[in-house]
């Protein structure tokens, strides 16, 4: 196999980055062909990396962009980011060698079947094939309504290995017309359907409130006096969903999936569920046992719904009071990582945030603005500790020249250290903010509380300032705010290279902070 026509195709889609660990044979044949065509290689220390980068760059870019590994243990250390992408709904393009169907020779040499690893979270999986059209076919299933990772193996295969087929609804019925004419006060919970459907600027229009989905955080911007904030169905009293929600009469969901959701209740007494036509089915979110899965609506269909909302006008105070009493919640601790992220944000206008997993995703999913939801990547679906790191690479390179910030704890930068290395080979705007308070803070308050071990809960020092300035960043030690601003205000004057400060938490009172949120 040449891999002419592959690359070619790959290289019309706008497909210019492939990512990974590749081996002597057809990978590497067909990375050749790819640099041919114009693309380019960017080799990770891990595979997993490269299946978190292929998912972040195509997530900014709207093209194709694919990771590639050999068989076996190759493929078995790119499953764990292929995974993450599915929880995500983020798209690749997944490609590894393999053994052809029925191998005669009796090889068995790194022997493995990708599919019985990794058929229940891939889009699909297929045998490789020249034919005109494939890469694009490919990516069209990769980016269908949820988005997610498709496999090629490179060798050929009679017929598809496996493709996820379309889930089969009812077509939703009129009668929710009625309902949304007849609510005095709705309010609307979108979910990630809203950053991929062509009616999502008409949120903005709305003069209700309108909450996210964690992983729709963004839909709208957050900046505008009726966005709401986020919706987890487990929030605390003081959260805008808890205070403000009540005061509803109706609350519409749309796009709100189940692994969206911490809580699988309804979120209001009066819900009405609305999801888009011909869902591809998620493999690691099946509909919750409640059944809050929602009807078929097309986009015309929840284009209407909309302009129906529009003629309903409340909540806009109501919402101005609720995020008041959220932040009077926590006001009184000082140097708290809202204290950080605002002041982030006001110094970098306009940057990319990347969001590991920790009590600070808490803090962020609530104090983190964004005016566009691909301002923001994380793991808020599938909570994939370390997995932040390999989307800050992918969203850097995506975004450069403008800068991007990480926030990381001290548990999850452990994962995938080496491979900030990367960014410096790459050059890349990348600020890496360490959320430290010496322990897996997310699990620590749960150990207090019953009285279990706090030792595998507890990282000691790894001198990270050290270990990330031998790799050519440059790093900054804030204890507090002020430090951290002159930090900020240091690595800007520098042009902004590829840097890692650590901002201290005192681990008790982060603790205490975080429960007023969740």
């Amino acid at each position: 196999m040449a891999f002419e026509s592959f690359a070619q195709q790959f290289a019309e889609l706008g497909g210019r980055r492939i990512f990974g660990v590749p081996g002597g044979g057809p990978s590497l044949e067909l990375i050749t062909q790819i640099e041919k065509n114009g693309g380019s290689f960017i080799a990770t220390g891990h595979e997993a990396v490269a299946g978190l980068m292929a998912g972040a760059y195509a997530r900014q870019t709207s093209q194709p962009a694919a990771c590639v590994t050999i068989k076996g243990p190759g493929f078995m250390n790119l499953s764990p980011g292929l995974l993450c992408n599915s929880y995500e709904g983020y798209p690749c393009l997944s490609i590894s060698e393999a053994y052809p169907p029925n191998e005669s020779t009796g090889r068995r040499h790194k022997w493995l079947n990708h599919l019985s690893v990794a058929s229940k979270f891939l889009r699909g999986t297929h045998g490789f094939s020249e034919e005109e059209g494939k890469v694009a076919s490919l990516w069209h299933e990769a980016i269908s309504e949820c988005p997610g990772p498709v496999h090629l193996e490179l060798v050929p295969h009679g017929e598809t290995l496996h493709e996820t087929s379309h889930a089969s609804k009812p077509v939703t019925q009129n009668s929710w017309r009625q309902k949304v004419f007849q609510a005095a006060q709705p309010a609307l919970l979108v979910g990630t359907w809203a950053t991929r459907a062509v009616w999502c600027e008409k949120l903005a229009e709305l003069k209700l409130p309108v909450f996210t989905t964690a992983a729709a955080k963004g839909a709208l911007s957050e900046y505008l006096p009726h966005s709401a904030g986020i919706c987890t169905g487990d929030g605390k009293p003081n959260t805008p969903e808890k205070t403000l929600l009540p005061k509803a009469d109706l609350l519409i969901c749309l796009g709100v999936r189940s692994g969206e959701m911490l809580s699988p209740d309804a979120p209001h007494a009066c819900t009405l569920w609305f999801d888009a036509q011909g869902l591809h089915p998620s493999r690691v979110f099946p509909d919750n046992v409640h059944g809050a899965h929602g009807d078929e609506l097309s986009d015309a269909d929840a284009a209407e719904l909309l302009d129906i909302l529009k003629s309903k006008e409340w909540g806009l105070e109501e919402v101005a009071a609720a995020h008041e009493q959220l932040a009077n919640t926590i006001k009184g601790w000082g140097d708290s990582p809202r204290d950080a992220m605002q002041l982030v944000s006001t110094a970098l206008p306009g940057a990319a945030h990347i969001v590991d997993t920790g009590n600070f995703t808490v803090w962020a999913e609530h104090f983190l603005h964004v005016a566009n939801h691909l301002d923001l990547t994380g793991t808020p679906n599938g909570r994939y500790l370390g997995a932040g790191l390999g989307y800050a690479l992918g969203t850097a390179l995506a975004r450069a020249p403008k800068p991007s910030v990480l926030w990381i704890g001290d548990g999850g930068i452990r994962a995938n250290l080496a491979e900030l290395s990367l960014a410096v080979d790459l050059k890349l705007p990348l600020l890496v903010l360490v959320m430290r308070d010496g322990y897996f803070g997310s699990i620590r308050s749960r150990a207090k509380k019953l009285g279990w071990s706090q030792q595998p809960l507890t990282l000691p020092d790894h001198r990270l300032l050290r270990v990330t300035e031998a790799m050519g960043m440059a790093t900054w030690d804030a204890p507090d705010v002020a430090r951290l601003d002159a930090a900020l205000k240091q690595w800007q004057h520098a042009g902004s290279p590829p840097a890692l400060v650590e901002f201290h938490l005192a681990p008790e009172v982060y603790v205490d902070m975080t429960e007023q949120l969740r």
